[in-house]
């Protein structure tokens, strides 16, 4: 299946759809070093920061709400011997409409961000997109979930099918996620403690300096840098108290590529760099248990 984008935004809109547990605000760094196994690939590095605030309003208990979602990424490293430092902030606002059919719920969100090379001023660094996604209650421990999700990217439109599930296996383990965006395996071993696997995916393009967008003929042409990742790792979290948790991660990432482009009217030039490795990852959330 095709690598995929947006882990943050569409796991922080779809816990509030009926998921074990809800992220208020959540802190996340992960790292990923420069050579990988296979030294003959390009060197890729990367260490990235993420915070979001995730707000569920609810306009009677139990009911439908809105969800907003405040966001901001850092990601700093290098391609191929040539140093990054791009940034993201925007915002999702989502509204979940309960019970349109028997055991029907329907998320429908909308994304803005600006998505950028540090230091550089563009008027063309701005994406928008958005989310549609149903939840079908089969019973009590499992649903299913069918959606859509698109956003402007750099390199052009980008849609993709969703498909996920929440399924209460047990007392003590759960396995939850939107393919192809994220699935995540859990298993509490305590209140205080558990530990599972994670799979994530995602695709994200900046806008890059464009010195000079007439090079090629076609002075529509802008740069960019898309990044597709897909790690896969086992973590544990740990309960510091009853809503404060500290998480760590370790695994290897699956398909990795940068891709330095060039898009005008009539003009795509890309540059492919590929080169899987190891990552590590710690996060702070503040997280309220659903079950």
């Amino acid at each position: 299946m095709g690598k995929v984008f947006f882990v943050v935004l569409l796991f922080i809109s779809c816990t509030i759809c009926g998921q074990p547990y809800l992220d208020i605000t959540r802190f996340n760094y992960s790292y990923s070093p420069k050579q990988g196994l296979n030294e003959k690939t390009s060197p890729l590095r990367s260490n990235f920061f993420t915070a979001d605030v995730t707000l569920p309003i609810e306009l009677k208990k139990g009911g439908d709400a809105f969800i907003v979602n405040p966001f901001l990424t850092n990601n700093t490293g290098e391609v191929s011997t040539k140093d990054f430092h791009v940034i993201s902030e925007g915002f999702l606002l989502g509204f979940l409409k309960k019970d349109i059919f028997a055991n029907w719920n329907l998320l429908s969100s909308f994304i803005i961000r600006r998505n950028t090379q540090v230091d550089v001023n563009s008027e063309d660094d701005w994406q928008y997109g958005g989310i549609i996604l149903t939840t079908w209650k089969k019973n009590q421990d499992i649903s299913f979930k069918f959606g859509l999700y698109y956003n402007k990217e750099f390199f052009g439109n980008y849609f993709m099918p969703l498909v996920g599930l929440d399924w209460k296996i047990n007392a003590k383990n759960n396995l939850f996620g939107v393919l192809p965006g994220y699935m995540i395996f859990e298993h509490r071993v305590t209140s205080n403690f558990c530990y599972g696997l994670a799979f994530r995916a995602f695709t994200n393009s900046y806008r890059e300096e464009t010195i000079d967008p007439c090079f090629s003929g076609d002075c529509s042409g802008k740069n960019y840098l898309r990044i597709d990742d897909n790690p896969l790792g086992i973590y544990a979290d740990t309960y510091l108290s009853k809503k404060i948790v500290l998480s760590a991660e370790g695994g290897y990432t699956i398909l990795r590529r940068y891709r330095y482009g060039f898009k005008g009217e009539n003009i795509h030039y890309k540059t492919h760099y590929k080169n899987d490795n190891f990552y590590f990852k710690a996060s702070l959330a503040y997280r309220i248990r659903l079950r």
